[in-house]
């Protein structure tokens, strides 16, 4: 191989890879392949340096050189076995491109031109064709070779034989071709028909036209010497195609990296957290709003493990956003007595979303990756089966979760269904301003938990295989499995964790609200600590943390922790029990007492008044004197009137507010007022009237 080249264009290592030319190009940018820059043609040409291309490409490389020479020598020996008048005067077809037919035929005629080059060397060549003639009339030859006559003439009918010129005509052409000179030639003859690069460019659209809509389209641009197709021809070309080809420009991106091979990622070499993907997925079903209750789709967000495939942290928002994205990375990070598997990812891989992109988690200096220590990697856009082990866990984890629900709107809902439900919520929603087929904000937490759980728990079929110890059946291991596998197999948890300092200040979600008496309200929950007392009437920062709801951080205006707030630390009865239970009692007793005494005046009333005849009049016999209690009528008047709740949502609130007012004053309330003030403050219209007063700010008027 003295004659080999030193160097070779791009082309040249692209067919030794088998590879388009554009991805060697973009191999060789990424591996900083060294070239040299030559002049040909007037232009410049990047020629690469055998010697200091990667080691599999030059294997690749010589082998295909090896290929050549292997090919000219088969060539220069069928040329001399020819003799002085054979002229090759075509290039020799490659029999691995054979389609079925012609492979059929050449193994016919080679089989009949292997039997006559053995009469050719008993009897010469005169002697040999006249023989194999005569034979295949009388179908005297053997029965195998009987067989490969009708094949080998490529034609149709009944009663075929071979020719004096037929044999003649394979002994020109192996002269000529060599061997493979006896295979028939593809039916090139209207493949490619005239009108086809019209076609082409009305089908290829991203819009993905009918066939019939193209051939509309394609007799509006076809040139009037060239004849439009029927639509029949039109579907023979179109099927004689590759799928790869006929959907070339109508899919792009990843629809289109779909269709052509993959890489598959090994995760086998690595161990528990060296790298975490994460990503965010919009819940394929739908539950109440925390503020409003109306029904809206969650945004989830999960972090997984690539080597175990242990779900390490999840969290869920309103909608996709850097705090879901914060919160995932920092539930992930952070263990306690309930979730003992999580730490710190050497690397986290996301894609380029605005929520994994935002300051707060990638900023270099100050964002949460940067802090507590991991590498943060983005994917390429639009590249999905890049993170295809992520995108996977949406449809094992979440979309397998949301199926369980009756709100469920995926792909795979039944259309009818997914209507009667949303009229169903609808019209509750409008009614009562919720419904019972939608889970609220803490009961949908709490099965993401329940389904993140199992999902760890359930075995996958990308891990390793074990013998089940109750079953003694084989069957892949779970991800918790796999993970207390690495534990024992000396990988160290304890490394990759967080000190207990750094937890304290690891970055939760927070909000801004107002601190009203010493307490804050978040989710319709309120909190409270009595340092807050310092900060009554000004905004604070609520950190929050929705795998632990019984506390939430306060952060003041300099972005310092003040305190921990927790779920109502301030709850005490408004009296001693016996108080209340002696109040009510008197409070029943007065009541009794009412109705006792309104009885008595309608049964005096019946008594006192005499029937009226017709055209009588009859006065009224006057009451005696002491049946009338005027003190107990003065009581009776100046009492209050009985506690009444409005029926629209505003008056509601405002009698809220009312109330509010008059405990903040110490004024004790009836037990009616009491379970009002407690119970409409956890509904839906009470945090939206609440939501907009806050926003709005104090001083701006009633809502």
């Amino acid at each position: 191989m003295s004659g080999r080249p030193s160097s070779v264009p791009i082309a040249d290592i692209a067919e030794a890879l088998g590879v388009h030319r554009t991805s060697a190009v973009r191999r060789a940018a990424k591996e900083h392949w060294p070239f040299k820059e030559e002049a040909v043609n007037g232009g410049k040409a990047k020629l690469y340096p055998i010697a200091t291309l990667p080691a599999p490409i030059q294997q690749a490389l010589i082998e295909r050189e090896s290929e050549a020479i292997v090919t000219r020598h088969e060539a220069a020996a069928a040329l001399r076995e020819a003799g002085p008048l054979a002229v090759i005067d075509e290039e020799p077809m490659d029999l691995r491109a054979l389609k079925g037919w012609q492979r059929q035929i050449f193994e016919a005629r080679l089989a009949l031109w292997r039997e006559f080059e053995r009469l050719q060397g008993e009897h010469g060549t005169t002697r040999a064709v006249a023989i194999l003639e005569t034979m295949a009339k009388r179908e005297a030859l053997p029965a195998h070779l009987q067989q490969c006559v009708d094949a080998a003439n490529a034609r149709k009918g009944d009663g075929r034989t071979l020719s004096r010129s037929t044999i003649l005509g394979w002994q020109r052409a192996v002269r000529r071709g060599g061997i493979a000179a006896l295979a028939p030639k593809g039916l090139e003859r209207g493949e490619i028909p005239a009108w086809a690069p019209y076609f082409l460019k009305c089908y290829q659209l991203p819009t993905n036209p009918s066939l019939a809509q193209a051939l509309d389209e394609m007799a509006r641009i076809l040139p009037d010497d060239i004849p439009l197709p029927s639509y029949h021809q039109v579907v023979r070309f179109h099927h004689r195609r590759s799928r790869l080809d006929r959907e070339r420009g109508r899919k792009t991106g990843s629809d289109w990296r779909s269709l052509q091979g993959y890489r598959q990622r090994d995760t086998s070499e690595f161990r528990p957290l060296d790298i975490g993907v994460c990503d965010g997925h919009s819940f394929k079903a739908r539950v109440a709003h925390p503020v409003h209750g109306k029904p809206f789709k969650p945004e989830v967000c999960a972090v997984i493990d690539a080597a175990t495939r242990v779900v390490v942290g999840w969290s869920a928002g309103l909608a996709e956003s850097a705090m879901t994205v914060a919160d995932a990375v920092r539930h992930a990070a952070t263990t306690h007595e309930h979730k003992p598997f999580g730490g710190v990812f050497n690397v986290l891989y996301t894609d380029g979303g605005a929520g994994n992109t935002a300051k707060i988690n990638a900023d270099e200096v100050a964002g949460l990756f940067a802090r507590i220590g991991t590498t943060h990697a983005t994917g390429i856009p639009g590249n999905a089966q890049g993170r295809g082990l992520i995108e996977r866990l949406n449809a094992s984890l979440w979309i397998r979760a949301a199926k369980a629900l009756p709100t469920f709107v995926g792909k795979d809902m039944d259309g009818l269904t997914k209507r009667n439900v949303y009229l169903v919520v609808e019209k509750d929603v409008r009614a009562k301003g919720t419904s019972a087929l939608l889970m609220t904000w803490p009961q949908f937490l709490g099965f993401c938990e329940a389904a993140v759980a199992e999902y760890n728990r359930r075995p996958h079929s990308s891990l390793p295989k074990i013998t089940d110890p109750e079953t003694k059946l084989r069957r892949h291991m779970s991800p918790l499995e796999c993970w207390a596998w690495h534990m024992a197999n000396g990988w160290n948890q304890a490394a990759c964790q967080l000190s207990a300092q750094e937890i304290e200040v690891l970055w939760r979600p927070r909000i801004e609200r107002t601190v009203v008496r010493s307490c804050v309200e978040l989710g319709g929950n309120t909190y409270f600590n009595k340092d807050l007392a310092h900060l009554d009437g000004e905004r604070v920062q609520v950190g929050y943390d929705q795998h632990a709801p019984e506390s939430v951080q306060i952060w003041n205006g300099h972005d310092q922790l003040v305190c921990y707030a927790y779920f109502e630390k301030n709850r005490t009865s408004y009296f001693p029990v016996a108080m209340v239970e002696r109040a009510a009692e008197e409070r029943a007793r007065r009541r009794s007492q009412i109705k006792r005494n309104q009885l008595d005046e309608i049964d005096q009333e019946r008594r006192g008044v005499i029937e009226a005849r017709r055209g009588e009049v009859i006065p009224m016999a006057p009451l005696p004197e002491h049946t009338i209690d005027r003190e107990q009528l003065a009581e009776r008047m100046q009492a209050p009137a009985e506690f009444e709740v409005p029926h629209d949502d505003r008056g509601k609130y405002r009698l809220w507010q009312d109330l509010e007012r008059r405990v903040r004053a110490g004024e004790a309330l009836d037990e009616r007022a009491v379970r009002f003030f407690e119970a409409y403050r956890k509904t839906a219209s009470w945090q939206a009237f609440r939501g907009v007063e806050e926003r709005l700010g104090a001083g701006q008027g009633a809502v």
